[in-house]
């Protein structure tokens, strides 16, 4: 094998990240996740959320959960960094992190931007490795992030659950 290159190397690149927080009925989406993890088709363990999760388009027609991300879309619409004629959510899922559970480092290719909400105050958070940004697992806490970011959370050592929900936009 003769080899004339290798690089590895990193570029400058445009990226996309938004933080906020929802007033959002932590209560409901906690109650379906614990439903969607019981429910044939979850992804529990079968994904980088190594934890139980459910399907990846259990929210997906969700009318709570789309009311509450109105607003985050009228300001993706408005915005021009992702000027684009057609986007749409196309999967969006919930999860619950006990003791021991945690994210792996990973990023959500192909779709263009992706969202994380928190659904409680816990200690563990979600880390952006590349922007150096964190997201604090506060109610309502929510980033919205060019989806080739990539980001993980370390081990639950607390015996409090953590829940969230998380989506991905797609271009159509």
């Amino acid at each position: 094998m003769k080899i004339n290159k290798l690089v590895k190397s990193k570029i400058e690149r445009e990226f996309f990240f938004l933080q906020g927080n929802l007033s959002i009925d932590n209560k409901y989406f906690i109650k379906k996740i614990e439903e969607g993890i019981k429910k044939e088709g979850n992804e529990n363990y079968a994904t980088y959320v190594n934890s139980p999760m459910t399907n990846y388009k259990y929210f997906i027609e969700d009318k709570m959960f789309i009311k509450n991300l109105l607003p985050v879309f009228d300001l993706l619409d408005e915005t021009s960094f992702y000027a684009t004629p057609k986007w749409q959510m196309q999967e969006a899922w919930g999860f619950r992190q006990g003791f021991g559970n945690y994210s792996k480092r990973h990023h959500h290719n192909p779709a263009f931007l992706s969202g994380a909400i928190a659904l409680n105050n816990h200690p563990q958070k979600l880390h952006f490795y590349e922007i150096n940004e964190t997201l604090e697992a506060k109610t309502g806490n929510f980033a919205i992030f060019s989806s080739f970011l990539e980001h993980s959370n370390s081990r639950n050592v607390t015996d409090k659950v953590r829940y969230g929900l998380s989506f991905n936009l797609y271009y159509v």
